[in-house]
């Protein structure tokens, strides 16, 4: 029976990972407890990432009021860590502008990478739960559209990189970026 070995926030686009069998299930599933899969995602931000790389070490809970919902806590939650990296940046000005950034899950909890940008001040575009209720307007109108119109969040699962579990082989998996980011 396929057991899903990882899974993906609704509304996030990319890939996800399948073990046909019950031990390569096992054998992926250490290896995830391990942190030796590398998970890359990309993810369209309003603003502009200061520094332009680096590490969100936030502790995650759920939300006492909405259980739905995840936040950061000063004391106690589950210690929760993301390395990231401005790609690309659109002109004009920081507090409206648009970049796109590479994130790593270095942990991997609920809702991760949303809550570590949106705690940061970078939320992603589309995102209905964590993103800003009024998103700032963009300098470029046609993309301010397009950013205001944009069905879901702006977050893809780019890229899985782990040790095959038969050969030890190193595999790196590559979903392209949709047409809607």
């Amino acid at each position: 029976t396929p057991g899903l070995v990882h899974r993906l926030d609704k509304q996030t686009s990319g890939i996800v990972l399948v073990a046909k069998r019950r031990d390569v299930h096992a054998s992926l599933q250490r290896a995830m407890e391990r942190r030796t899969v590398d998970k890359d995602y990309l993810a369209v931000v309003y603003g502009r990432p200061s520094p332009a790389r680096g590490t969100i070490d936030l502790a995650l809970d759920r939300d006492p009021w909405d259980r739905r919902r995840v936040t950061v806590r000063d004391r106690g939650g589950v210690p929760s860590v993301t390395k990231y990296a401005v790609t690309a940046r659109m002109r004009g000005a920081a507090e409206a502008g648009l970049s796109l950034v590479t994130c790593r899950l270095i942990t991997g909890r609920m809702h991760q990478i949303r809550v570590h940008l949106s705690a940061r001040g970078w939320p992603i575009v589309g995102d209905a739960t964590y993103g800003p209720a009024r998103p700032p307007r963009l300098a470029d109108e046609a993309l301010d559209a397009v950013a205001r119109a944009f069905p879901r969040q702006a977050l893809h699962a780019w890229r899985v990189a782990f040790a095959h579990p038969g050969t030890g082989r190193r595999l790196v998996i590559e979903a392209p970026v949709p047409e809607d980011m």
